[in-house]
């Protein structure tokens, strides 16, 4: 079955929510023909100007009628701002209602939470324009910390990138994970950042004053995660004591030295149990844990969920991809 999804955009939107998610879904085509089939919509059937004042010709206009899956809602200072009349709003609602699924990309979030503006949600978007979609909608949980949220089938991003995250987080969902790695692969770009993964990275963390001394550390930890590596070590590299060094992870990333290096290491093992074959055992001696048990505790606390059962999880994911839309809508009726 072909996933039918439509892109709603306006004049001002960003030109990667659009075409950041939108190359991560056709590039699942190479893989699995028809896999998505991707359409534009616009307000009307003029050409719509990306922020920067390129042109896009649109599929679709809000008075056609057409099928669709997902609803996809691009950011931008022009969605964000967007002011729709009376009966463009209720033709974009009617295509909402209409939608299996809807997302919003970046400042999508704005239009999004108007469409359901009874409806109690929890969303994300942009950092910088969290407080003000809390404040227009005070009936929403706004939550600016995570990449991407599911509340039900309701989906927001945050800002511009993130949009690939939630898409790579769609495609696992519809074809299984080992479809988002081979996607992940050929676009460069890392498999899964995990939805709850704060906006800011550990990089953008350690661009001022003194946090700049832990960025050649964060980097050399990165390649070295199948080693032990200790916090004396760590200060021996950076130079600094350890109790330097632990004020300084506590101040700019809120962590231990150990914590953060116990994390970029499960971070890792996610990655390795995405792939196919992948053998539990092996990988937590690999990463240098103790014995499986610890290393099941570890994933277990940093991502609620088992190794065995991700694992599992992800390939039993690709067994049922083709019964995907059938059952979000039981699940959906079961929620609701």
């Amino acid at each position: 079955m072909t996933i039918k999804q439509v892109y709603f955009i306006a004049n001002g939107f960003q030109a990667l929510d659009l075409f950041g998610p939108l190359e991560a879904f056709m590039e699942t085509n190479s893989f699995k023909r028809g896999a998505y089939d991707c359409k534009l919509l616009g307000i009307n059937g003029e050409d719509v100007h990306t922020a920067y004042n390129q042109k896009v010709s649109v599929d679709f206009t809000l008075e056609d009628d057409f099928e669709l899956h997902d609803l996809i809602i691009c950011g931008g200072t022009g969605m964000r701002t967007l002011a729709l009349s009376q009966i463009e709003f209720v033709a974009l609602k009617k295509i909402a209602l209409k939608a299996k699924r809807v997302f919003s990309i970046c400042t999508g979030a704005f239009i999004l939470a108007q469409l359901f503006q009874d409806k109690a949600l929890t969303l994300t978007t942009h950092w910088r324009h969290a407080a003000s979609l809390a404040k227009q909608h005070p009936n929403k949980i706004v939550t600016p910390e995570p990449l991407f949220i599911r509340d039900h089938t309701i989906w927001s991003s945050a800002g511009v990138l993130s949009g690939v995250d939630l898409a790579l987080a769609i495609i696992r969902e519809d074809y299984g994970n080992s479809m988002a790695a081979k996607v992940a692969k050929d676009l460069v770009v890392y498999l899964q950042r995990a939805g709850s993964q704060q906006q800011y990275s550990d990089v953008l963390a350690l661009q001022s004053g003194d946090s700049l001394k832990l960025s050649p550390l964060i980097d050399w930890l990165a390649t070295q995660l199948n080693n032990a590596i200790s916090v004396s070590r760590m200060a021996e590299y950076c130079s600094l004591s350890e109790r330097q060094l632990t004020r300084l992870f506590k101040l700019h990333l809120n962590c231990t030295p150990s914590h953060y290096f116990r994390m970029l290491k499960l971070n890792h093992a996610r990655d390795l149990l995405s792939q196919e074959n992948s053998n539990l055992q092996l990988i937590s001696i690999k990463l240098g844990f103790n014995n499986y048990d610890s290393f099941r505790r570890a994933f277990t606390k940093q991502f609620g969920v088992s190794p065995s059962h991700y694992s599992n999880g992800t390939r039993h994911s690709a067994l049922i991809s083709n019964n995907t839309f059938a059952q979000d809508t039981v699940q959906q009726g079961e929620g609701e």
